[in-house]
Order: C-alpha cells, then sequence, then structure tokens
C-alpha cells in the first residue's frame, strides 16, 4: 500500500496549530507573518519570518515546530526530522510533533520507526484518532493479509474518535479512496464537508470518489463549489473540464447539439485562454478500484 504515502503527505498542510496567546507580542507578530506566508504558498518567506520568531525566543517548542512543519511542506524531511527531535526534547509529549515526525518516517520508508511515534501518541492519548490513522498506515505499506486486516482495523479506531475533525476525516477519504473502498471514503468525505463546508480540497477529493461511483453530476457541483471557493484549486479545475468534454461529447454524439453547446460554453468560462476542452476522452486514471 505504499500508493497511501502520497495521500498522507498531501494532508500534512492541514496540520496547523494555533500559537500560545503567552508569547512575546513580537514573536507572534512573526508567527501570524509566516502563516500568512504560507497561505500564499511563499514557503520561504514562512521560514524567515518563523526564523525571526525563534531567533528572538530560542526555546520556544511551538516556533520550532513551525519551522519543521515548513521545511516538510517544502520537501526537506532530513531537515525538518532534526527539528522535531528538538521539540520533543523540550516537549516529549508534544502529540503533534510526534505526528508529524511519525508521517515523515513513513514517507522515508521507516515504518518501524514511525510505529513508535505512534505508538507514544496511543500510550498519552488511547483514543487518538490521528495515532490509530498512523499505526493503520505503517500497516497498510506492508502489503500482507494479516497487515491489511490489522490496518483496516485501525482505521476503524480512527473513525470511531474522529468526532468533529474535519481534516481527520478528509484523509480517511483520501486512504479508503486509495484502497478501492469508494463507499467508506465518500462517507468520510461527506463527513469533512458537513464539518467544514469550505473545504475547496474535500469538495474536489468529493468529486473525485462521486466520478468513480457513477454519479457525474455530484462529481461536477462538487467541483464547481471547490472553483466558487477557490478559483485558483487546479485540480478542481482539471477534472472538471475534462468531464464537461467527455460530456459534451457525448450530448453531440447522441444528438443534442444544444446541450453540447452549453456544456462546452461552461468549460470555456472556467478556461478561458488555455487549451480547447476535449470533446472525447477518458478521465486520468485513478487509485485500482479495489484489492
Amino acid at each position: 500500500m505504499k500508493r497511501l504515502l502520497p495521500c498522507l503527505l498531501t494532508i500534512l498542510p492541514l496540520f496547523l496549530p494555533h500559537p500560545a496567546l503567552a508569547l512575546d507580542q513580537g514573536v507572534l507578530d512573526d508567527l501570524f507573518t509566516a502563516q500568512e506566508w504560507q497561505a500564499k504558498r511563499n514557503l520561504a518567506a514562512a521560514r524567515s519570518s518563523l526564523e525571526q520568531a525563534l531567533h528572538a525566543d530560542p526555546a520556544n517548542a511551538f516556533t520550532q515546530l513551525r519551522l519543521a512543519q515548513i521545511d516538510a511542506l517544502s520537501g526537506d524531511p532530513d531537515r525538518a526530522l532534526p527539528q522535531l527531535d528538538h521539540v520533543l526534547e523540550l516537549d516529549p509529549g508534544n502529540l503533534l510533533a510526534l505526528r508529524w515526525k511519525g508521517f515523515l518516517l513513513l514517507a522515508k520508508g521507516q515504518a518501524d520507526q514511525a510505529k513508535d511515534c505512534y505508538s507514544q501518541i496511543l500510550t498519552l492519548d488511547p483514543d487518538n484518532p490521528w495515532g490509530w490513522l498512523g499505526i493503520a498506515a505503517g500497516l497498510l505499506t506492508q502489503n500482507t493479509p494479516e497487515a491489511d486486516r490489522d490496518g483496516v482495523a485501525a482505521l476503524a479506531k480512527a473513525q470511531a474518535h474522529a468526532g468533529e475533525d474535519a481534516e481527520l476525516h478528509l484523509a480517511l477519504g483520501d486512504i479508503f479512496t486509495r484502497l478501492g473502498l469508494l463507499t467508506n471514503a465518500r462517507l468520510e468525505l461527506e463527513r469533512a464537508l458537513n464539518c467544514n463546508p469550505r473545504s475547496a480540497h474535500a469538495l474536489t477529493r468529493a468529486g473525485q470518489v462521486y466520478l468513480r461511483l457513477g454519479l457525474e453530476s455530484l462529481a461536477l457541483d462538487s467541483w464547481r463549489q471547490a472553483l466558487t471557493l477557490d478559483p485558483s484549486a487546479s485540480q478542481a479545475k482539471a477534472d472538471l473540464l475534462i468531464l464537461l468534454g467527455i460530456q459534451a461529447g457525448k450530448a453531440q454524439n447522441s444528438g443534442d447539439a444544444e446541450l453540447a453547446t452549453r456544456l462546452r460554453s461552461e468549460a470555456l468560462a472556467y478556461d478561458r485562454g488555455s487549451a480547447p476542452v476535449p470533446r472525447q476522452g477518458a478521465l486520468p486514471p485513478g487509485p485500482p478500484p479495489g484489492r
């Protein structure tokens, strides 16, 4: 199940803690500036702001964690991991640092060390759903029937304690999609949207699952909503354009020229100034439909 790892890394940006109010105001300003730069996808500027905050308060575990997060999101786990270790030296029970360290170790193929992180989380908090999700991810990379069975059981525990955590439901939806368990994936993604209806990422993922379930209208509606919330949602736009093109081709072939024109006009409204929308074709292949 190594195909799960890209999924886990795509949800890392969602694990953003909030700064403690007890911090110095100058440090707080730097932290909020870093958050703003990150939202604009300027990770280099975000890192610079965090370095300023850390210079003002070198022993602050929160700032060190944020710096590690930025390095991880920049694709530099080897730089992030030592920083996470330093956070854990300052605060051994930091669940967020353990979670990030576990996912990065999984991404590096170090499943046994990652399992130690998740085991520590569950020792500190036995019902922690992110801990169970990490255990499941590690098991599902082993590709054995026994590990797959235990991994699915761990996913069930993560589900049972997910509560109103939109990011966790999104992560579960992604993993179930990659496992080919599309009904489970739909349920989790719809739960994520119930918790956070303004998540363009969840809407994009939900659209992909709806499409694989044959629910094209729901898929289109999801991608339209995602683009309304975030016009820069490139995956939602790409999926929407391709499906509109396919539907337009089908309408043309069935003799419904009016519908075909309307669908192409909608596609052009989203895609003005770029390549023409294909009339025929197939969506890019997704994960295998099952085991």
